[in-house]
């Protein structure tokens, strides 16, 4: 198996808080990192676009990844999201990681300029990877990229980078996933939404790395445990809280955006200040009603 594969289940990809100017917050980042750890998550994914490593400066992306690094103590892998516009600062970035002792990092193709050639993508991805020396997971993200890596692209692209050991498909549904299998190989990881864990765990999908689940990680490792121990009466029972929990909270993303994860990350009794690092419209007294009411469904344990 590549070098990677022990990535897989509930990758929790991991907020970052932030003070009130703009600031991290390490005191309340290092307790985000604990909760995970003791929830039983299988790996850490740290400043993807939920841990907003692309609005973080460098020294906040590094010092995230030394931190997560030193307190998960090797109980799980550390992956850390190195993606940026150029590749001077992903090779930066990345050799960090490396220099903390993480297990993998994830890259983002290359951002903002949507019309960059496939032979450009490609040496992105070749020297930042010559630059790292870790295992890599493409982070094809075509609505922050503005384009997509196609299964095509994605074979080639291993082809060129052998460390590539899988991919993070942002939106992606199961037959999706196959096409991307089917073009790349059968050792080569999928990370699929939370809605899809349970068919796409069947089928071959390594696991998911779902930020809805950030403030229920538990729910998301209950799934993955009744699927391992093939128990499907108890996997479709956690599958169906999944999706009912996602249909309550996603009308309150789309109306409040990440203000909505800050509250539900409140409800579970961490400080968060502020999150995401931009201005963002607090929730009314009634979406807090709501998003509460979805957390207590979920046989989880909250804040006061």
């Amino acid at each position: 198996m590549p070098a990677g594969s022990q990535i897989k289940g509930i990758v929790m990809p991991v907020p970052t808080p932030f003070l009130e100017d703009g600031e991290l917050d390490e005191k309340v980042f290092e307790q985000l990192v604990d909760f995970y750890l003791a929830s039983g998550a299988h790996a850490l994914f740290i400043n993807g676009s939920y841990g907003q490593g692309p609005a973080m400066p460098e020294n906040q992306r590094k010092r995230t990844a030394e931190i997560a690094v030193r307190r998960a103590r090797r109980r799980v892998p550390v992956m850390v999201h190195i993606g940026a516009v150029d590749p001077y600062t992903s090779s930066d970035l990345g050799r960090h990681a490396r220099s903390t002792g993480a297990d993998a990092v994830a890259i983002v193709g290359p951002y903002y300029y949507s019309d960059h050639t496939e032979y450009e993508i490609v040496e992105h991805f070749r020297s930042v990877d010559q630059a790292t020396e870790l295992p890599v997971l493409v982070y094809n993200n075509p609505a922050y990229q503005g384009y997509a890596i196609t299964p095509a692209m994605m074979a080639g692209l291993r082809e060129a980078v052998p460390r590539i050991f899988g991919s993070k498909l942002a939106r992606g549904t199961i037959p999706e996933a196959q096409r991307y299998r089917s073009a790349v190989g059968g050792d080569f990881s999928l990370f699929a939404p939370a809605d899809n864990l349970f068919p796409g765990m069947l089928v071959g999908i390594t696991g998911s790395i779902s930020p809805p689940l950030s403030a229920a990680p538990e729910i998301g490792v209950r799934l993955v445990d009744a699927i391992e121990k093939r128990d499907w009466e108890k996997a479709t029972v956690e599958q169906i809280k999944i999706l009912e929990f996602l249909a309550a909270t996603d009308p309150l993303f789309a109306q409040f955006g990440r203000s909505s994860q800050r509250e539900a990350l409140r409800l579970r009794g961490f400080d968060v200040k502020r999150f995401p690092r931009w201005p963002a419209r607090p929730l009314t007294e009634q979406a807090r009603k709501t998003l509460r009411e979805s957390l207590e469904k979920l046989d989880i344990p909250l804040g006061s």
